[in-house]
C-alpha cells in the first residue's frame, strides 16, 4: 500500500501550511508518535543541518507521511543524527513505512540508531529498551514509586545529598537556566569527555552545535531546549543537563557535572530534581533514551521498544557482504563490527569534508580495536 504513494522530497522550512496542520494531526490521533523528536518544530530547527530534507509520501495530494532525514551520499540518516536519539517515519499505521520500504523510496543505506514507530523484524536490526519514568500523578506519587522500587538507591542518593550540603551548602536548582553561557559550560564538559573516553567529538563540526543552540533560544515558545542546572550557593555549576523538552515529554540528552564534586553524585541529584520538578509540572514522561546501562534502570523503567540497524536498496553490494561476513565471525569480531559501525555512523552523520572524516575514520578504527580486540594503544 505505502509503494502506491507519491513521494516529495523538500527541505524542513519548505513545508506547507497545511502539510505541517497534517502533521500535526496525525500526532495527535496516535500516542505511540507523542515524543519531541517526532515534532515538525524539531525538523524545522534542523532545516540548517547539511543534507537536511523531508520526504513527505502523499495519496492523492493529501499528505500522509513524514519522514525528516539527511543524506550523505547514498547514506541516509535521520535528521540531526547523531543528535537524534529517536526517529521514524510519522504516519497513521497503515501508512507507516518500514525501514526496508523508506530505503527503496529514498535510493540508499538507511541506517538508524533509534527508531521507535514501529517493530522491525529485518536481519540485521537489534532491539534495545527504551528506557522512561512515569511522573503523571505529582511530586509525592514519584518520589513514592521510586522508593519501592529502588529504596537502597534513594537511600544513598539522599546520603550523598547531606554530604554536599554539609560541604558546600544546600544545592541551588534551576529547573529553567536561560544562561546561555550553561549550554556553552555543557557543550564544553562533553568535549573533554569525549577525548577522555576516545570517542568522537559529535561537537567539533559545529552543526550538531548550532543546533543545540536555536533549540534552546525557541524554548520559551513551548518546544526546544530546556537547560536544568545544579550550583553551590557562590553560583559554581556543579551539574547540568540539555534535554529536549515539549511540555509532555523530557526528553533527557546531554547531561554532565564537573568532576571535581564527582564523590558526591551530582549527575544523579540533578536528575531526582528534574524528576520531581516535571512531576510537579504536570508532565507526563521523563525519557532516559535507550540502553539499561547505570544509573537508567533505578531511576526509569522499560517502556518500549527502539531498534537499530541499517538497511540497503537494491542488490547486494561489497560492503553489505562484508558487514554479514564479520557478522557471522568469532564474538570478538563481532563486537568490533558494532562497535566501529556505531562511531562510523556518528562521524557520518557529523563529518561533511573529507579531511575531518579521514581524521575522525582514523581515530574510530584506531578506538574500536582497543576496545574489542585488545589491540595496543
Amino acid at each position: 500500500m505505502t509503494e502506491q504513494l507519491d513521494l516529495e522530497i523538500i527541505r524542513p522550512d519548505a513545508l506547507r501550511p497545511h502539510d505541517r496542520a497534517a502533521w500535526e494531526a496525525i500526532r495527535a490521533a496516535d500516542p505511540a508518535l507523542d515524543h519531541p523528536y517526532l515534532d515538525p518544530r524539531f525538523a524545522l530547527a534542523a532545516a540548517d543541518v547539511p543534507g537536511a530534507a523531508v520526504a513527505v509520501f502523499r495519496r492523492a495530494e493529501a499528505a500522509v507521511a513524514f519522514f525528516p532525514f539527511q543524506r550523505r551520499g547514498r547514506l541516509i540518516q535521520p535528521l540531526g543524527a547523531p543528535l537524534s536519539d529517536y526517529h521514524g517515519v510519522v504516519a497513521a499505521p497503515a501508512d507507516r513505512l518500514t525501514p526496508d520500504a523508506l530505503a527503496r523510496r529514498l535510493g540508499g543505506t538507511l541506517r538508524v540508531g533509534g527508531w521507535i514507530v514501529s517493530p522491525v523484524e529485518a536481519p540485521g536490526f537489534v532491539r534495545k529498551a527504551r528506557m522512561a519514568t512515569d511522573v503523571t500523578g505529582g511530586r509525592q506519587a514519584l518520589c513514592d514509586r521510586l522508593e519501592a522500587r529502588s529504596h537502597r538507591f534513594f537511600k544513598n542518593m539522599r546520603r550523598l545529598g547531606r554530604g554536599f550540603e554539609r560541604d558546600h551548602g544546600a544545592p541551588v536548582f534551576a529547573w529553567d537556566d536561560r544562561d546561555p553561557a550553561v549550554l556553552e559550560w555543557i557543550v564544553g564538559h562533553k568535549r573533554a569527555q569525549y577525548r577522555r573516553t576516545r570517542r568522537h567529538d559529535v561537537f567539533a563540526c559545529g552543526w550538531t552545535v548550532d543546533l543545540l543552540r536555536r533549540l534552546h533560544a525557541m524554548h520559551p515558545d513551548g518546544f526546544g531546549v530546556r537547560v536544568t542546572s545544579l550550583r553551590k550557593a557562590d553560583g559554581t555549576l556543579v551539574a547540568a543537563e540539555a534535554s529536549l523538552d515539549d511540555r509532555r515529554t523530557l526528553h533527557l540528552w546531554f547531561p554532565t557535572y564537573d568532576p571535581a564534586f564527582s564523590a558526591y553524585g551530582p549527575g544523579t541529584l540533578l536528575t531526582r530534581r528534574e524528576l520531581e520538578q516535571a512531576a510537579e509540572d504536570g508532565y507526563s514522561l521523563v525519557d532516559f533514551g535507550a540502553g539499561e546501562e547505570g544509573y537508567k534502570s533505578a531511576l526509569s523503567e522499560p517502556s518500549g521498544a527502539v531498534f537499530e540497524g541499517a538497511v540497503r536498496s537494491g542488490g547486494p553490494d561489497l560492503a553489505g557482504l562484508a558487514e554479514r561476513m564479520l557478522a557471522s565471525g568469532p564474538a570478538p569480531v563481532r563486537r568490533f563490527q558494532q562497535s566501529l559501525g556505531r562511531r562510523f555512523d556518528i562521524i557520518n552523520a557529523c563529518e561533511t569534508r573529507a579531511a575531518d572524516w579521514w581524521a575522525g575514520a582514523a581515530g574510530a578504527a584506531a578506538a574500536a580495536a582497543r576496545k574489542t580486540l585488545g589491540a595496543s594503544a
